[in-house]
């Protein structure tokens, strides 16, 4: 009898952890006799302190999770040929579960995602860069495996904490799988419905968070210069699943761009669960990322699932995203966010003929498509992993 002890993300409205907490138990839980999910306490279901989530919520959270995990091991709950998945392994305190196995001489398999860390530029957790140089080695040696977005992620977390760590750890970035972030096109579309290319109303989205990392005030640079250019006419929309359009580290954006939804330049949409969200990203011809670092981009992944275009840096993750196509991409590195730069390639994807801009909807669907795939690949390494060591 083998068990699946789930360590999962809070589930949040204005997030895609809900629907992993949804979808993981059962396509991973395969092949397991128990699927457990162990559920931590969280402080609050909005994001006060922190980006991605709650700062001191997600800590809370994690401590009750860990909690329950040393609880199940002294009820001898846990047993040899057992596993652990762990939604994000940037999880503080997370290598425990191996000092508590190991110590009792227990065989416990570990899994989990790495998404971000310290080493990401601009990332919230970038200021503990000093001691993350050290504690994100250790988390990726706690694991067996460690799934990733692209394989720039990969590259990028092998440079900066494996091959450069103070120690030595190079070895580890063979635990490191590039998998593609878990993703399901056809329950999220189904669920909210893309409209066709012509009959779409919002021209350009952001779908991103209003974060610094984002770059959002870069966008809104470029789209307003593209509304000029068109005399008002372009409907320019951005999302949040927040009550109120508000960021926790830029706020000189969140001035400038309520002076141009107040001046009727742009559309602010609040309040998001992923349905709505799906339906505003059904309603766009084309979403925009001008972030400064991406290790994978599920917000231009769900924009492309809706059918709208991406249009996006050619650099990080990206080129993958879209099989390297570079009518989704402009230029790369130091020229990435230059206004000029993204304005001149909105004005071309902006400029489609409906048959054109139809087809390149299409085609930005099928390259979404490709990470349906993603849960499975997950699954088939964690069985090949644990069936090589018995």
């Amino acid at each position: 009898m083998t068990t699946l002890f789930m360590l999962p993300w809070e589930p949040m409205e204005e997030r895609y952890t809900g629907q992993w907490w949804e979808w993981l138990p059962k396509s991973l839980g395969v092949g397991f006799d128990n699927v457990t999910v162990i559920a931590g306490q969280a402080l609050r279901d909005r994001i006060t302190v922190g980006a991605f989530l709650d700062l001191n919520s997600t800590a809370h959270y994690k401590a009750t999770q860990l909690a329950r995990v040393a609880q199940l091991f002294a009820a001898g709950s846990v047993k040899s040929g057992d596993a652990f998945w762990v939604s994000d392994i940037e999880f503080w305190g997370i290598e425990s579960i191996r000092y508590l196995a190991r110590l009792q001489g227990i065989k416990v398999f570990m899994f989990g995602f790495l998404h971000a860390a310290s080493y990401t530029t601009e990332d919230f957790m970038a200021p503990m860069a000093d001691i993350g140089a050290y504690l994100e080695p250790a988390w990726v040696a706690a694991f067996d495996r460690v799934y990733v977005g692209s394989e720039y992620h990969k590259y990028r977390v092998t440079q900066a904490r494996l091959s450069a760590a103070p120690f030595g750890y190079a070895p580890l970035g063979e635990r490191i799988v590039v998998t593609g972030n878990p993703w399901r096109t056809r329950e999220v579309a189904y669920g909210a419905g893309a409209r066709k290319f012509e009959d779409r109303d919002i021209d350009i989205c952001f779908p991103h968070r209003p974060d610094r990392e984002k770059r959002p005030g870069v966008f809104l640079r470029a789209a307003l210069s593209m509304q000029r250019h068109r005399g008002n006419a372009l409907k320019i929309a951005f999302t949040t699943g927040r009550e109120s359009y508000t960021s926790t580290n830029d706020p000189l954006f969140i001035e400038e761009v309520k002076k141009a939804q107040d001046s009727g330049l742009v559309e602010i949409h609040t309040n998001l669960n992923r349905p709505r969200f799906y339906d505003i990203l059904g309603r766009s011809k084309v979403v925009v990322s001008t972030a400064i670092e991406e290790n994978f981009g599920y917000a231009m992944l769900e924009g492309m699932a809706m059918g709208a275009i991406p249009v996006m840096p050619y650099n990080y993750s990206y080129p993958e995203l879209v099989a390297k196509d570079r009518r989704f991409l402009y230029l790369p590195n130091e020229d990435s966010n230059k206004v000029s730069m993204i304005s001149g390639h909105l004005a071309k994807a902006l400029a489609l003929t409906p048959e054109q801009g139809a087809e390149l909807s299409a085609l930005a669907q099928s390259l979404a498509a490709r990470y349906d795939a993603s849960e499975a690949l997950i699954h088939e390494d964690m069985q090949k992993t644990m069936k090589g060591s018995a």
